[in-house]
């Protein structure tokens, strides 16, 4: 038989000598949100799901010949709950719809809202459930279904601190300057990449297109003092990262120094991967790589930008020509001979400056939208605490 739900104090490790006026800083779910149940009768089109991330996003089921009068209706502050499988995911699948614009989920979604002068901020409420530890916290209350489900019953029992008005406003102020900050530049993003895919192909009308092989000089540097640099490899988004590879034992006299500027290539499995898999190095201080990559610098005093080179070689076309060129072995390599052999237009150096420029303000706006979504993520369980120990 089902055992009865546990009281706040036991499920949340609260002492029950805590004193009164502690425990009333403790409400249970049902006490202050209310299902709704608004069907589309306005037509609205944009179906959305719910993601483990607690993020909506366009759904991903096929919507021929579905009738949409039966969808949910979301609006502006409004949740929307899912206790399927939150035991397998580990993960209380819930989401906050901050959109203007209404949207409709699946009826087998739950939707509901904070009541009014209920004395919780409906952000705070999310900021609550956006943390691991309540995700934790449900696969510990879902049912021993095989989906391992929690139930609308047993979601909002959940007990969960409500602090006074003005530390919520507080905490929920902290949070969403994150938010805004992710928000924006996501948005800046969206809008300089597009710019930059269009200026590039502009290029190839307007100037000469050249084989990159009369510019680039290959640097075959290696580590024979022993040198304690850190040991990198290159992603298929052409980023460095610390390798994976095991270095027990290993003597790293024979990998290759590479420094500031310079480029690493490998066109091993080209083909496989529809990826040239190519980096260049913008540390200030040196890295060693695996004696199986080719590094190369751009000669002294050559009418090519680095950085312009490889922007050029970060765009999908440019790794489905990889492919093309690569040869039909079993890992579908890019040779050497091959690789040099790709053209690009060539363009005067400031113009190759102005649109490298815009990339990189793109890609900034793009690495600091991705640092505010991780440290939004990361800084709930440091509030939430905040607000517990205040």
């Amino acid at each position: 038989m089902l055992q009865s739900l546990p009281t706040p104090s036991r499920s949340l490790g609260i002492s029950s000598n805590s004193g009164g006026a502690i425990m009333s800083n403790w409400k249970l779910l049902g006490e202050f949100i209310e299902p709704y149940d608004e069907r589309n009768g306005n037509n609205i089109t944009n179906v959305l799901g719910l993601n483990k991330n607690k993020e909506f996003m366009p759904t991903v089921a096929n919507m021929d010949g579905v009738e949409l009068s039966k969808y949910k209706v979301i609006t502006e502050g409004s949740f929307v709950f899912s206790g399927m499988q939150t035991g397998r995911d580990i993960c209380i699948r819930l989401g906050m719809y901050l959109n203007s614009e209404p949207a409709v989920v699946s009826p087998a979604y739950t939707t509901f809202r904070v009541k009014k002068d209920s004395g919780v901020i409906p952000e705070y409420l999310f900021m609550y459930f956006y943390r691991q530890e309540m995700d934790r916290f449900g696969w510990f209350l879902s049912d021993s279904s095989i989906r391992a489900n929690l139930d609308w019953e047993r979601f909002t029992s959940i007990a969960i601190l409500v602090p006074d008005i003005k530390v919520q406003r507080s905490l929920v102020a902290t949070w969403q300057g994150l938010r805004e900050m992710q928000a924006q530049n996501e948005r800046l993003a969206a809008t300089l990449m597009p710019l930059c895919r269009s200026y590039l192909q502009d290029l190839k009308h307007k100037y000469e297109a050249v084989e990159i092989g009369p510019y680039l000089e290959l640097c075959d540097e290696t580590n024979t003092n022993s040198e304690d640099y850190p040991v990198v490899g290159i992603n298929k988004n052409k980023e460095f990262m610390p390798t994976v590879a095991s270095l027990s034992d290993v003597d790293t006299k024979r990998y290759k120094i590479i420094k500031k500027g310079r480029f690493v290539f490998s066109g091993m499995q080209t083909g496989r991967d529809i990826c040239i898999r190519l980096g260049l190095f913008t540390d200030e201080h040196p890295a060693l790589m695996s004696p199986a990559y080719t590094t190369f610098e751009l000669k002294k005093d050559t009418q090519l930008l680095p950085d312009y080179l490889f922007m050029f070689f970060k765009r999908d076309e440019m790794d489905r020509l990889g492919w093309f060129y690569s040869d039909s072995s079993v890992r579908s390599n890019l040779d050497w001979g091959r690789f040099v052999q790709i053209k690009i237009p060539l363009p005067p150096i400031e113009v190759q400056r102005a649109i490298v420029e815009v990339f990189q303000a793109a890609q900034s706006a793009s690495r600091t939208a991705e640092r505010a979504a991780a440290l939004s993520k990361e800084i709930c369980p440091a509030l939430i605490q905040r607000a517990i120990h205040s």
